[in-house]
């Protein structure tokens, strides 16, 4: 997997099934956990085009 500094990294573990929740959406998806000292959740692109997200980069938004 490559991160959001292009450095690839290999997955530690896989979460699979679980839930996110945003707002008062919940959806399924499978977490693959790095090792990093940020305590942030990327959202990859194949999640995006699943759910048809929108990016709203000038307002911080993400409707889908």
């Amino acid at each position: 997997m490559v991160t959001i500094n292009g450095q690839k990294s290999l997955a530690v573990g896989i979460i699979e099934n679980t839930n996110l929740r945003i707002l008062d959406t919940q959806v399924s998806i499978n977490i693959h956990i790095i090792n990093s000292n940020k305590k942030k959740l990327l959202i990859g692109s194949n999640w995006l085009a699943k759910y048809k997200v929108n990016l709203i980069l000038s307002e911080n938004k993400l409707k889908f």
